[in-house]
């Protein structure tokens, strides 16, 4: 009788899963990694997203605002108002409120003011603008800073009671202030705020006049307008002078002023 033979298969060395464990290891970063990088891709692309409707509208706006002056005396002044903006609403506050649960009818009326609040008048800056000014109060000379330099109807220095806004903030859209959703979406609008600076335009026609320096007459009724939009806002009364707030999206544009 012959003897049975058993043949055992041969298993994994140590060493063999632990290879192997480390190629999967790192297959998986790379795969996670991946992930990351494409949520934050998609977080960016949805911020510029935000920030490029909104320089636009604002374009709109002012375009449409400069077309229209106002005649106190002898002097133009316009109006801006960008709707569903604030000069007093801060997302902080509306936060808390948000997470006391009182976001639906315990949300006060006047919360970000009213639109005649949120309305505001503006000159044109008189001086040329030069590259070497340096410093705020210096700037203010040769450039219009808005919310900040706003007038009032008149004309006449516009006092702000809170203090100076700094920027306009959105506010939460009416679903969100009625209560009627629930969590706060980081690409939430009241998370967006915007400013803008008008100077006027460098550039010369081709008309000579040799009074002129520079011998070509500028062209005094364009001007440059500088969008800043942020995302998320420190302001100066609650951090200090001395904060630094960095725009997510910067863009200029010409527009041309009626006088």
């Amino acid at each position: 009788m012959k003897p049975v033979t058993r043949r055992f298969k041969r298993g994994f060395t140590l060493t063999e899963i632990l290879v192997a464990m480390a190629i999967f290891a790192l297959g998986g970063s790379a795969i996670v990694a991946l992930f990351i990088t494409n949520a934050r891709l998609s977080r960016q692309a949805m911020d510029y997203t935000r920030a490029a409707e909104i320089s636009r509208n604002v374009r709109s706006l002012i375009t449409t605002s400069l077309s229209r002056p106002i005649l106190i005396g002898n002097e133009p002044v316009y109006k801006f108002d960008y709707p569903g903006s604030s000069l007093t609403f801060r997302p902080t506050e509306y936060t808390k409120l948000y997470e006391q649960g009182k976001t639906g009818g315990e949300v006060p009326a006047s919360l970000g003011g009213t639109p005649v609040e949120n309305s505001l008048f503006f000159k044109l800056p008189k001086n040329m603008f030069d590259v070497r000014i340096r410093g705020e109060e210096n700037l203010r000379q040769v450039q219009t800073w808005l919310p900040n330099d706003a007038t009032d109807a008149n004309g006449g220095a516009r006092s702000f009671p809170n203090g100076r806004p700094e920027v306009f903030r959105l506010m939460p859209d009416r679903l969100r202030q009625a209560g009627a959703l629930d969590g706060l979406d980081p690409d939430d609008r009241m998370f967006y705020s915007f400013d803008f600076t008008i100077r006027r335009s460098v550039m010369r026609s081709e008309v000579e006049d040799p009074s002129i320096p520079g011998g070509k007459v500028p062209l005094n009724d364009l001007f440059v307008v500088h969008v800043k939009v942020y995302k998320g806002y420190e302001y100066r009364e609650e951090a200090g002078e001395e904060v630094v707030n960095d725009p997510l999206y910067e863009w200029d544009f010409y527009v041309s002023a009626a006088r």
